[in-house]
């Protein structure tokens, strides 16, 4: 099984048009970072984690840059694949496969 994780910042507007994209085969869990986003990020991952249970929510209290909320990603994930992902971008099917 494989966890993504997924560091963001400032992006509420754009999660609930990416996370679903990673919802893939393999998939077992999704690590959501938020790096100390000042915009409605918290609210608009609570909705999602209403839809899809499988998503995991961390929100740094300073923000740290992506290296860091990818540490904390990892520091949560318990599969033996780890697949990063990004707030920005949309995957296609099957994109996520070992």
């Amino acid at each position: 099984m494989i966890t993504v994780i997924i560091p963001t910042y400032n992006r509420a507007h754009l999660l609930p048009k990416i996370i679903p994209s990673y919802l893939q085969q393999r998939v077992s869990k999704i690590i959501i970072v938020d790096d100390a986003s000042t915009d409605n990020t918290p609210e608009v991952v609570r909705e999602l984690v209403k839809e899809i249970p499988i998503i995991q929510y961390f929100r740094q209290k300073v923000n740290s840059k992506q290296a860091a909320a990818k540490n904390v990603g990892i520091d949560n994930t318990y599969t033996e694949w780890i697949y990063f992902g990004d707030d920005d971008s949309i995957l296609m099917p099957n994109s996520i496969n070992i």
